[in-house]
């Protein structure tokens, strides 16, 4: 094949240098980082995180006994493949201060904050025991996130005050900890930028009445995959007990005027679903109630899901009893009983009103794009929709900025891989001169 310039691809007509600038690392920037790379084109890769992963980084594997499909264990190993490829920068910490339109691509100005910690860092955790600051000045890389290198809070740290603490650094076997990291504003030359900030979760104390942030055993789903995550199973923040009698509430914050998220989040049913079926795996004598508006289990057969709850049963006494209840209500206030979460809810007919005792309540939250700066996504060309997503017109799509991911519109991580293999398939074409 006759390559007039191996350092150039197309995209739209154009012929383009082969560095990318791929702002966002979670499960679209990742997917789109690592194929492009292994289209033989360089990456730079730009996260304010400090780790890889984005919101998949949080999120705990479904597959106790079965795999789930949940997408989870796909990006964390893509972040890993990201972290030690060669032939991509990887940029922590970091945010776009500004972007410079050439003739041939952009001039991209970066800021990298410190994080005090090198790559020397084993993750062996002694520097957060020494660490004498209440709530901590260290802290590990979130969740399943990659790289796992630690960083200090400057903000915390005694170092950088009058006390010039130096405990972590004492007891670091490798030597990881340098107080002498300092910000650094670099620049690089990219021909074409994808922009793929993501999602956040909406606050689950924003829809007051059900008790988050108040009623001590009341989380949000969110909370329970960090928690699934780190310890392998749920317990009782208010006494560390195991739950017996579960409920989980869909839609929570999702289809809301007053949290101006008017739409449903799309993927919540699925992993809400998932979360039930994974609770079940870990502790088969559990009750749990599942409230919903409308499930919407995305690409699998919703009947699979209620077919599972009605399966799961139990036998008291002589009778078999059903143990997951799937009930159409979205609950109307969740408070705190005598040692229980009490949730009251209408009936499908909204004639009675039921109030269930719980051990724990699950909010299972909708999600909203990030709030992004606006002099970005103007020197990017790019415009928000009513909502605040990204609009991802045409013209965009197929430019030199290409918008991708969950920061277009609501979608889950199997759908983010595939729109972002897909796009970076397109960008990494060689040009082919001479005929074929």
């Amino acid at each position: 094949m006759g390559s007039s310039d191996d350092d150039e691809a197309t995209i739209g007509g154009m012929i383009l240098t082969e560095k990318v600038l791929v702002i966002g690392g979670g499960p679209a920037g990742l997917t789109a980082a690592k194929t492009l790379v292994d289209s033989q084109m360089e990456v730079v890769l730009v996260e304010r995180e400090e780790t890889l992963g984005g919101m998949a980084r949080e999120l705990a594997c479904k597959g106790v006994s079965e795999c789930r499909n949940c997408g989870v264990c796909y990006v964390i190993d893509r972040a890993g493949e990201v972290v030690r490829s060669p032939s991509i920068e990887t940029l922590l910490r970091s945010e776009i201060v500004s972007v410079e339109r050439r003739e041939a691509g952009f001039r991209i100005k970066i800021k990298t904050s410190p994080r005090y910690v090198t790559g020397q860092c084993i993750d062996c955790g002694k520097c957060i025991e020494a660490c004498p600051v209440e709530g901590k000045a260290i802290f590990p890389p979130t969740g399943s996130g990659q790289p796992r290198t630690y960083w200090i809070d400057r903000t915390r740290c005694l170092h950088f005050k009058k006390a010039k603490c130096s405990k972590c650094a004492d007891v670091c076997p490798t030597k990881a900890i340098d107080y002498d990291d300092r910000a650094r504003n670099i620049t690089r030359d990219v021909s074409t930028i994808v922009y793929a900030t993501g999602i956040e979760p909406i606050d689950a104390g924003e829809v007051s009445r059900l008790g988050y942030g108040r009623v001590p055993d009341v989380i949000s789903s969110v909370d329970a995959e960090r928690i699934l995550n780190d310890k392998g199973r749920l317990l009782r923040p208010s006494d560390g007990a195991p739950p017996k009698r579960i409920a989980i509430v869909q839609c929570v914050g999702s289809r809301n005027e007053k949290t101006g998220v008017e739409y449903c989040s799309k993927f919540c049913c699925k992993y809400g679903s998932k979360i039930a079926q994974a609770l079940m795996d870990i502790d088969p004598e559990i009750d749990l109630d599942f409230y919903f508006m409308d499930l919407r289990t995305l690409y699998e057969p919703q009947d699979d899901f209620k077919e599972w709850a009605k399966s799961k049963k139990k036998k008291v006494g002589k009778k078999k009893v059903p143990q997951v209840r799937l009930i159409r209500s979205m609950p109307a206030q969740v408070f705190q009983g005598d040692g229980k979460v009490l949730l009251r809810s209408s009936g499908e007919t909204d004639l009675e009103v039921a109030e269930e005792p719980y051990d724990l309540v699950i909010l299972s939250v909708g999600m909203r794009p990030h709030k992004e700066s606006e002099e970005l996504l103007t020197s990017l060309g790019l415009g928000l929709d009513p909502y605040g997503f990204v609009k991802c017109d045409d013209a965009q799509t197929g430019g030199a900025v290409i918008v991708l991911g969950a920061v277009c519109e609501p979608m889950d991580i199997e759908e983010t891989v595939t729109r972002g293999i897909a796009m970076a398939a397109s960008v990494a074409r060689p040009t082919e001169e001479g005929g074929g």
